[in-house]
């Protein structure tokens, strides 16, 4: 508990007393009620003490190397960390783009806008010898992985081609960028910090291919948790929400990529699947995404927060779950429960919240 002062160390000796007296009431009493308020109180007392024990690494003008820079996060991530000190290292699909243009205008000389498709493995190798020719002699820190879109379509429907492009980006993309850069952390004991969804913790219907990257991403980012202990290297996985407004992840130019693989879908499906679902049944999913980005984040910033604790703080979490959404986030809940319920009870809020048991309506979408 290095750095805490006396206050701070009077308070974390106040938390286990009351902890302690908790759990002795508990077992004295033998009352459910009293064990539920044992564990509640512990539950409290290690946040307060986490919060009161755990510093902040000292920022040397460290390399942190992101990917997704574009827009969203990485976009919001890049501006947060160059305001910190870092020297940032900002991918960009789109590296004359307005989004990069604005990281240009709006940051310090410190920033690189380097342009990067974590699609392509010649594009990710190219990234890397920029970095090494302008990393800081503090070394790099940090890989943040963010880049990643989204597919929809039913299994029937989604092509193969659309489930590969979306595992070529969300997660081996995700491999690729690690796999190259890794070796810079871990000379510097840093960070690897991977981006995955809530939607990486339940199923979906019409959205599988997305889901699918997203649970592989938290498998491999477990598994390089693990690998990485011997290393000094610390891996967290950040989980975000319900957060479309705030980061232009559901804009026009994303509807009309939407639009354009529904057409694609419906011109390779068999003329069974077309008979069975109806072309209305496409168009229907994408109008359903339209309406539920009603509701979302306003901003970016809870996300961001987690982001930069992952990165600065001396002992970050291994799993943020950001929830957003103005009033509730249906998706973070879901996630942080979907373990603890039987596969029934889970199926049977899905199917309610999703309407996935029947055709939807259409004359309520506006579709006849």
């Amino acid at each position: 508990m290095a750095g805490l002062d006396l206050i701070d160390l009077k308070l974390v000796e106040f938390t286990y007393f009351i902890t302690f007296c908790v759990v002795i009431y508990s077992v004295v009493s033998a009352s459910i009620y009293a064990y539920l308020i044992s564990v509640f109180t512990l539950y409290v007392c290690l946040k307060v003490i986490r919060k009161k024990s755990t510093g902040t690494i000292e920022i040397k003008h460290q390399g942190v190397f992101i990917t997704g820079c574009d827009t969203g996060f990485g976009h919001d991530l890049a501006r947060r960390l160059d305001s910190l000190q870092f020297t940032v290292f900002a991918g960009c699909l789109h590296p004359e783009g307005d989004g990069a243009k604005k990281l240009k205008s709006a940051s310090s000389k410190r920033l690189h806008v380097v342009p990067l498709d974590v699609g392509s493995d010649e594009s990710v190798q190219e990234a890397h010898d920029y970095v090494v020719k302008h990393l800081p002699n503090s070394g790099m820190w940090a890989i943040v992985s963010n880049a990643g879109f989204n597919v929809m379509g039913d299994v029937e429907l989604c092509t193969i081609d659309l489930y590969k492009k979306a595992m070529n980006v969300n997660y081996f993309g995700a491999i690729r960028t690690i796999r190259n850069f890794l070796y810079m952390v871990r000379k510097n004991k840093g960070r690897v910090v991977i981006v995955s969804s809530v939607k990486g913790r339940f199923p979906f219907p019409a959205d599988s291919a997305y889901h699918v990257t997203k649970h592989g991403l938290e498998t491999m980012g477990d598994s390089l948790r693990l690998e990485m202990l011997k290393f000094g290297v610390q891996v967290s996985i950040i989980e975000p929400g319900a957060y479309a407004s705030a980061t232009s992840c559901q804009n026009k130019h994303v509807f009309d990529r939407y639009r354009e693989e529904a057409d694609e879908m419906w011109k390779t499906a068999t003329e069974d699947v077309r008979k069975t679902y109806g072309r209305k049944y496409v168009d229907a999913e994408i109008a359903k995404q339209e309406n539920a980005i009603t509701g979302s984040a306003l901003t970016s910033k809870p996300v961001i927060d987690a982001l930069e604790d992952a990165i600065v703080s001396e002992r970050p979490h291994t799993r943020y779950l950001v929830g957003g959404g103005i009033w509730f986030d249906p998706h973070a809940t879901m996630a942080r429960y979907y373990d603890y319920l039987p596969t029934w009870l889970t199926d049977w809020i899905i199917i309610k919240w999703s309407g996935c048991d029947k055709f939807p309506d259409y004359k309520k979408l506006k579709l006849e």
